[in-house]
């Protein structure tokens, strides 16, 4: 028995039908000429069963607390109903789709929520796809779908590594039944937790006021950095439960060419400055695009080197600015490599063991009252928002991945969204292949195709400038 950290729990919490606070990791494969290596069903199954059977997420359950007292609980799952957690569909007419149909099926997937007494995640396999962009003629997606509180991106990267390493296979594990703890270990237990929240609290703040002086240090470093949008967004308001979704694939060596053109920019800078461009574009035919940039909230690992991947959170979130306000590419793109200079220092400053230790100190009824607070205050008044979108970076695999003989050509990830928060991107690559994929309430984003293009633009344009670069320097 397992009890949640505080970061893992505020998920829990904020989960509703609106709110679903899962991850979608959607993996596109190469089934080959005429689709001869796609897979089935039950192929996935067996494959699950021999290399995913011991992962924690895997074999364990949520035990929640009556009336939010203390924070929730991981019990073992005696037993998986593994017919039960995989599922497949073929879209289309004929049973061959395209993009816009395996769009709207990702969509109708992510915005399900999950059944929170029960293993936290579900995969879904969808057959014959075909005329997909940039990808080959013939494919497969395998839809691996997982609570946030079981899971991060780092968590996520390495579940889909034992899926396809022909290594993972794993003995099973004898698992003893048991009923779970008892009310009154439950009710213990929630005196001490009571106890040790109040000390690590004081001991948080302590660590804080310094670690708030070096930030506000830090800060002071780039203060030539144009100021960023304190309101609201389209994007920050109270979400409905319809999504949307979309994804732009883009080749990676059309991306490391920008990179080496700009130089000292990073992958993620590039990306970034896509969103932003993006963002731009499209706030600006709504005329909706504030005068000050937006800024994203930048998910960035705490894990060490040695330490376990295999679930939870460590996790802390950064401010980038996006440069909505720039029109020039390049110039957008060296000022978000500012934005995200100054927020690694920041977050450095204040120390990634006293960020963890903030959501471990606070009470959980406090804190699941003040999600609460949060939303309901969104659709009373115009409140400051700390970021206007999320943009999460999630490794992809370091060497070619196959399953069953089929190749992972690209993965497709989709992040929760929630009050305030309606449009969230995640970026991946495989291969020679890059995504930047998005999920959005279906009222604030109601046409992703017209999002899609306006990040392709701005990558279009990026890329062209930096080519005159390039050229100008020889």
């Amino acid at each position: 028995m397992e009890q949640l950290s505080g970061l893992d729990a505020a998920f829990i919490h904020q989960n509703s039908d609106r709110t679903p606070m899962h991850i979608c990791a959607a993996l596109v494969y190469d089934t080959g000429e005429d689709g001869r290596e796609a897979f089935s069903r039950r192929e996935v199954l067996a494959l699950c069963q021999n290399r995913l059977q011991n992962f924690p997420l895997i074999q364990r359950k949520l035990r929640q607390i009556p009336m939010g007292m203390d924070t929730p609980y991981w019990l073992d799952a005696t037993r998986i109903d593994w017919q039960r957690h995989i599922s497949e569909s073929t879209l289309g007419v004929g049973g061959k789709a395209g993009w816009s149909s395996l769009q709207q099926t990702l969509a109708k997937l992510h915005e399900q929520s999950m059944d929170l007494s029960r293993p936290l995640w579900h995969i879904h396999l969808i057959h014959d796809l075909q005329g997909l962009p940039d990808l080959p003629e013939h494919c497969q997606v395998l839809v691996l779908k997982i609570h946030h509180a079981a899971i991060d991106g780092i968590s996520m990267a390495a579940l889909i590594n034992a899926l396809h390493l022909e290594s993972a296979a794993l003995d099973p594990v004898r698992r003893k039944k048991t009923g779970g703890p008892s009310q009154f270990e439950l009710w213990r237990r929630f005196n001490t937790n009571q106890i040790g929240r109040q000390l690590k609290l004081a001991e948080t703040m302590s660590n804080l006021l310094p670690g708030f002086a070096r930030a506000r240090a830090a800060r002071r470093e780039f203060s030539d950095l144009p100021r960023i949008h304190d309101g609201g967004s389209r994007f920050n308001r109270p979400v409905r439960a319809g999504r949307n979704t979309g994804t732009v694939l883009l080749k990676t060596e059309k991306v490391l060419s920008i990179k080496r053109a700009v130089r000292r920019v990073t992958l993620n800078d590039i990306a970034l400055s896509c969103v932003g461009g993006g963002i731009r574009k499209y706030l600006l035919q709504a005329r909706q695009l504030p005068v000050n940039s937006l800024a994203s909230g930048v998910p960035i690992s705490l894990r060490g080197a040695g330490d376990d991947a295999s679930g939870g959170n460590r996790i802390a979130t950064m401010k980038v600015g996006l440069a909505t306000n720039v029109v020039d590419p390049i110039a957008r793109l060296r000022a978000v490599h500012r934005y995200a200079v100054s927020g690694k220092k920041q977050i450095n400053a204040l120390g990634s063991g006293t960020i963890m230790d903030i959501s471990d100190s606070v009470p959980p009824g406090l804190l699941a009252e003040g999600i609460r607070t949060m939303a309901w205050a969104s659709e009373m008044a115009d409140m400051p928002v700390p970021f206007h979108t999320m943009v999460s970076n999630v490794p992809g695999p370091q060497q070619p991945l196959f399953l069953k003989g089929a190749k992972l050509a690209v993965p497709i990830g989709l992040g929760p969204v929630r009050d305030n928060m309606g449009l969230f991107h995640i970026v991946s690559n495989a291969n020679d292949m890059m995504s930047i994929s998005f999920s959005g309430c279906r009222r604030l984003l109601p046409d992703p195709s017209a999002y899609e293009d306006c990040i392709r633009n701005a990558f279009d344009e990026l890329f062209v400038e930096s080519q005159k670069l390039t050229e100008g320097s020889r």
